[in-house]
């Protein structure tokens, strides 16, 4: 597995980012004032069994493709706690937007979970020192099958591709942050201004199962004056949108990148 980033960068022109983007305009008036919410952004899940294709549903447009590629408009911290190992139909106990404090979104702590555990975390109404959670001996390393965390951390990335109005979202799931936190570590430009290309490679966990995990590349920049035109049209919107505390279960699980 390589994530290797070259010293000779693309230059790329994404025509829409413009000084006077019709993006943006197209943008404010489809939102008509409401607030851009992670819901409205398409998400793009992990394929299950080591699959090595993506799978984009896009307003019913179902596309497959080896490689996602796309303008960095945004990258986003994300820790879940589900009330079992087994998340499906489940609604998550906990959500982090920083990884530093949980919010409650439901009160149904299933069979693994004991009341008098999680409240020695608690921080407020509803809070929680996530940073703690995930470092404890209930829900931190070696609390899982396969000496793995209860607490699923990820990264959440929102993926502008080129033509597209609005970005994907993609997420590297605990399989994947191993390969992916060292590349965004050295990316050659503010993560907004750089083009990057995800594909999958077949990986098998410690209990020998097979999963996806994702491998980045570098695939060019953009200048810095349409990289502030990003900045300005995406960035910022999607900051306000990932910091937001969660109002409730909003989080589906993507299960097949959890090794």
């Amino acid at each position: 597995m390589t994530t290797a980033i070259s010293t000779s960068v693309q230059s790329i022109n994404y025509p829409a980012l413009s000084a006077d983007s019709r993006q943006l305009r197209i943008i404010e008036a489809n939102l008509d004032g409401e607030p851009m919410r992670e819901q409205d952004l398409v998400r793009v899940k992990t394929p299950a069994g080591g699959g090595t294709k993506w799978t984009v549903n896009l307003d019913g447009n179902e596309t497959t493709c080896d490689e996602i590629v796309g303008l960095l408009v945004g990258i986003s911290k994300r820790g879940v706690l589900w009330p079992s190992q087994d998340p499906t139909d489940q609604r998550p106990i906990i959500i982090s937007n920083d990884l530093m404090v949980g919010y409650r979104v439901s009160d149904e702590l299933g069979t693994e979970i004991k009341p008098e555990t999680l409240e020695r975390f608690r921080i407020g109404d509803r809070k929680y020192d996530w940073d703690a959670i995930s470092k404890s001996t209930e829900f931190g390393y070696g609390s899982a099958k396969g000496g793995g965390k209860k607490v699923k951390e990820s990264r959440i990335l929102a993926i502008l591709r080129e033509g597209d109005v609005w970005p994907i979202l993609v997420t590297v799931g605990p399989g994947s942050l191993q390969s992916w936190l060292p590349f965004q570590k050295r990316l050659p430009s503010f993560h907004y201004e750089v083009v990057v290309g995800l594909r999958l490679e077949k990986a098998k966990s410690a209990g020998g199962q097979p999963y996806s995990t994702i491998v980045p590349r570098v695939v060019g920049t953009i200048s810095e004056e349409q990289g502030e035109v990003a900045r300005r049209v995406y960035v910022e919107p999607l900051k306000r949108m990932f910091s937001a505390p969660p109002a409730g279960a909003t989080v589906t699980p993507d299960a097949h990148d959890d090794e």
